[in-house]
């Protein structure tokens, strides 16, 4: 058990971290560098979390490309040219209603 002694200047906070048995103990003088704290410890957790999701994403766009670059090569030539270009619009549909049929 930890003795816990009230700071003379500031207050003192709990923390407690998700997933984390014990709970952090911080002394903060002003409340607004305990709002900057928190703030700052909530941007580092996002941080890492898409940090993880980039990671993800990455390993994800490597596999696809290399599947895509094995189908190229084993697709026929009449398949390679229907695939659209890397690059160019594929035509609009036409918008509003359809021209009368004469």
């Amino acid at each position: 058990m930890i003795d816990i002694v009230k700071p003379r200047n500031g207050c003192l906070y709990e923390i407690r971290q998700q997933g984390q048995r014990e709970p952090c103990y911080v002394v903060v003088p002003d409340t607004k560098d305990l709002v900057k704290s928190h703030l700052m410890f909530a941007v580092r957790e996002e941080v890492e979390v898409l940090k993880e999701r980039i990671a993800e994403l990455m390993e994800r766009i490597n596999q696809l490309e290399v599947e895509n670059s094995y189908l190229r090569a084993h697709a026929s030539p009449d398949t390679l040219a229907q695939l659209p270009v890397a690059g160019a619009k594929q035509p609009a549909p036409p918008q509003g209603p359809p021209p009368p049929a004469s």
